[in-house]
């Protein structure tokens, strides 16, 4: 056997081993259905890519927003200081009033303790001269009646001493 003989003796067995591994490979592929596997990896790659495209897009849109958002946040700080001062006149204006009212209360509340205090302090008063008066009437009487005993008793003596005198003389 020359060369060439063996060279294409080899190549026919190479053809022939070729030929059995497609074979072989052809029926692994139907017996384990790698084409499906092989599309559904594809058609994950693909929607992958896709929701990240549309993550991205999303994202940039959010982008732009908050950047229109961020523009805005001065005006939006005006109104709503705005709005705060507002809130807060209203709020003021209407403790006013309140405060009015509880200052016309407490008003008409001192008022009304001021003359109870004020009654309460004409009926000690008078008490207290009612009290002054009888006990200067009660001394006043006593010593009237003191004094018109002593004065009778006086009297009295003075006629004794009368009639002794009469016996006397």
């Amino acid at each position: 056997m020359n060369l060439q003989e063996i060279y294409l003796k080899i190549l026919e067995s190479n053809i022939i081993n070729f030929v059995i591994m497609i074979s072989i490979l052809t029926l692994i592929f139907k017996k384990f259905k790698l084409g499906r596997i092989i599309d559904n990896f594809a058609n994950e790659i693909q929607s992958t890519v896709t929701t990240s495209f549309d993550a991205v897009q999303n994202a940039l849109g959010e982008y732009k927003a908050a950047r229109k958002e961020q523009r805005e946040i001065p005006a939006k700080k005006e109104e709503i200081l705005n709005n705060a001062r507002s809130m807060a006149e209203k709020l003021a204006e209407k403790n006013k009033e309140e405060i009015l009212k509880k200052e016309t209360e407490l008003d008409k509340s001192y008022e009304k303790t001021q003359t109870a205090i004020y009654q309460r302090g004409v009926q000690k008063t008078a008490n207290d001269i009612q009290g002054a008066v009888l006990l200067l009437a009660t001394d006043t009487i006593q010593n009237i009646m003191t004094n018109e005993i002593r004065a009778k008793s006086i009297f009295m003596a003075l006629d004794e001493f009368d009639k002794l005198e009469g016996v006397i003389k």
